[in-house]
């Protein structure tokens, strides 16, 4: 069985406003079930001038590393190296923003031979695209590669 890898990408108190609060919850209990089934689990955090070296992510694990980024894929070089050292073939994505980072991060882990699925209902867009951003991604892996994981009831 392939070895798989979680990323969730700027899960960022910034990025969320009153209508995306949900995805933070959703994300971290997903995270506090689920961590164990990875051989790998990425935080991304975006960073930016305006934050002056603010840290927003909302959110944690023990076992999560949790990297840096300046650019919408979070593949980033520190990513592939995490990702490879702990033998990871399968990676599955969710966070913000669907249409920008989720897709981008998507396809540069496609580009590098990895086998991709979005978790879906762990992904939001701050534009209101997420639907949009999920028909591209069932078009360019497979409508099975774009799997309802991660929702659930969150409560306030």
């Amino acid at each position: 069985m392939a070895k798989k890898g979680l990323i969730l990408l700027d899960v960022q108190e910034e990025f969320l406003r009153s209508s995306l609060d949900y995805i933070a919850r959703l994300c971290q209990k997903f995270l506090d079930e689920h961590a164990e089934d990875y051989a790998a689990v990425v935080l991304t955090r975006w960073v930016y001038d305006d934050l002056g070296g603010e840290n927003t992510l909302l959110l944690s694990h023990p076992r999560a590393y949790v990297m840096e980024k300046s650019t919408y894929s979070g593949y980033t070089h520190e990513v592939r190296r995490v990702l490879l050292e702990h033998g990871v073939q399968e990676v599955h994505i969710g966070g913000v923003d669907s249409e920008l980072s989720v897709l981008a991060t998507m396809f540069s882990l496609w580009d590098a031979g990895f086998q991709v699925k979005v978790l879906e209902r762990l992904c939001a867009s701050y534009h209101g695209r997420n639907w949009e951003a999920m028909m591209i991604a069932r078009h360019a892996i497979g409508r099975e590669n774009v799997i309802p994981l991660g929702g659930d009831r969150v409560y306030l």
